[in-house]
């Protein structure tokens, strides 16, 4: 479970800074065309176009707009073969030092933001990153059902360490690869369980309950909501599971 989801690492604004570069990169080969002494100046596209762009879409604007200022250099009359082979050696020399040093970072900042998403002690994502990924989830996707169900489970009060890791632990095996859990507080959790309807979602949480209160202690309350129905944002998903948490007693196993 928990799997990232396919835009969690998009650069912020990123269609503004593309516009942005767009336009810079244009008056750039402009002024190549006009200037050839500042052929040193296209060195400057891997450079911005990894450090405003990131990884991925930085790559395409670095080898785009490059070449393109390759071929500015070669179409104007009077270069030279010496210059135009400096320059293609500046520029490459340049993109691959920028990719290298893009793709560290980017490295370096998924494993700090995994490690600050998560709760040291069940392994759960911390209620910090829950906002996030509610956004996320809750965006338009082609050909998923707009719908997600949010549980709120609570443990009785006073459970200690081992019952919490336990509840952690249950909670990941009964919820499937696209659900996202969170420890939301000392003795609660909240698990997001995107795109089932809500007899699916019933259902899950049925089945978390049992397996929570299948070991004979204090019963585990549990509340439900979906988004759109029930509520829009986040805040009021949570009112609503909170009002909605019971205890079902007839879940114990038989003696």
């Amino acid at each position: 479970m928990n799997q990232p989801l396919p835009w969690a690492d998009d650069t912020p604004h990123l269609t503004i800074w593309c516009a942005v570069l767009f336009c810079c990169f244009s008056a750039l080969l402009a002024a190549l065309y006009l200037l050839p002494p500042l052929a040193s100046l296209l060195c400057v596209v891997p450079l911005a176009s990894y450090l405003m762009l990131g990884r991925h879409m930085g790559m395409v604007y670095s080898i785009g707009w490059s070449v393109l200022g390759l071929a500015v250099l070669v179409l104007r009359p009077g270069s030279s073969s010496e210059a135009l082979l400096g320059s293609a050696a500046a520029v490459l020399g340049t993109g691959l030092l920028s990719h290298w040093f893009e793709a560290r970072r980017a490295a370096l900042a998924a494993v700090l933001r995994r490690t600050a998403s998560l709760d040291p002690l069940t392994g759960l994502h911390n209620h910090l990153y829950l906002e996030s990924i509610f956004s996320q989830l809750t965006r338009s996707q082609r050909g998923k059902p707009q719908s997600l169900t949010m549980m709120l489970v609570a443990l009785a009060p006073g459970a200690d360490d081992a019952r919490r890791i336990e509840a952690a632990r249950l909670i990941e095996e009964v919820c499937r690869a696209s659900d996202w859990a969170f420890r939301f507080g000392d003795d609660s959790y909240c698990v997001l369980v995107p795109w089932v309807s809500q007899v699916q979602g019933q259902q899950i949480a049925d089945r978390l309950l049992a397996r929570l209160n299948a070991d004979g202690h204090v019963p585990v309350r549990l509340g439900l909501a979906r988004w759109p129905e029930d509520a829009q944002t986040l805040a009021e998903l949570h009112k609503i599971s909170e009002r909605n948490l019971i205890i079902k007693h007839d879940l114990h196993p038989a003696a």
